[in-house]
């Protein structure tokens, strides 16, 4: 009884939560909404894991974001639209980067590990 009543409960819970049934197919396929990435606001990021940590940041307008290897393997950065500049290579320690006064995003990857990306977000 105690199983049925745990189960039951658990059932109304999960509908309750319902969600949205509309997302709808494609050629009998789920489509499955793509979920944005909001940017974290902080002016480090760290590169560990092969990977920019976080990859999307929110900074002001002129600000210094700091770079920091823990990998210990060589990385860099490169801005992607050239409006910002880059870093040399380095396997430790930490590079800063201003960021542009205009507002926008600023994508950046790691020239030497493809998939090391992210986007620099300037309010």
């Amino acid at each position: 009884m105690r199983y049925s009543t745990a189960v039951l409960a658990f059932a109304a819970l999960v509908a309750s939560c319902g969600g949205s049934t509309s997302t709808g197919t494609s050629n009998g396929n789920p489509v499955i909404p793509s979920t944005p990435t909001t940017p974290v606001v902080t002016t480090s990021v760290a590169m560990q894991n092969i990977a920019f940590s976080p990859a999307n940041i929110q900074v002001a307008s002129g600000a210094v974001v700091t770079f920091t290897n823990n990998d210990a393997i060589t990385h860099n950065v490169t801005f992607s639209n050239g409006t910002v500049g880059t870093t040399q290579d380095f396997t430790s320690g930490s590079k800063t980067l201003t960021m542009p006064v205009a507002a926008g995003d600023y994508p950046f990857h790691c020239t030497i590990h493809a998939g090391m990306t992210g986007t620099v977000t300037v309010k």
